[in-house]
């Protein structure tokens, strides 16, 4: 079983290739956002001063550096960043609410994917894993300096 290749193929499927936004990319973005916030009131009050039509490219551009994350094993600026502005002094996005996310995309994966069976849904989860629980740390704690 290879699960990267699963998972790439799947990406692929539901989003398109790389970080661009696509049709089926900006589609993909916009059904895990109505899920995401069907899941919880606290979900729908952190976002309810946001951009939606910005915060598709940023969730895009986030999933890219969880991608990244799994696959270089190290952090970079931008997901320290976002670690930093998601901590408990800033937008404060509870460990649990990751949990939250982490579900909605892969019900999202599995109502888009044709392709879609229980081990593609660990394929993303083992990709997205690393860095949720990275964020998940630095609710609680700064990142260092690179």
């Amino acid at each position: 079983m290879d699960l990267e290749r699963m998972f790439d193929e799947s990406y692929e499927r539901v989003i398109g290739h790389g970080i661009g936004i696509s049709e089926s990319g900006t589609r993909f973005f916009t059904r895990f956002y109505e899920i995401f916030f069907a899941k919880s009131e606290l979900v729908r009050e952190k976002f309810r001063l946001t951009d939606m039509s910005q915060q598709l490219k940023v969730l895009q551009k986030g999933m890219y550096q969880l991608m990244s994350f799994y696959l270089m094993r190290t952090d970079n600026d931008y997901l320290q960043s976002i670690a930093l502005t998601h901590n408990r002094d800033h937008y404060d996005i509870h460990p649990e609410l990751y949990e939250l996310w982490l579900e909605s995309l892969l019900q999202t994966v599995a109502e888009l994917d044709p392709d879609y069976h229980e081990e593609i849904r660990l394929a993303w989860q083992i990709v997205m894993t690393p860095g949720i629980l990275y964020l998940k740390y630095y609710h609680d704690h700064t990142p260092a300096a690179p």
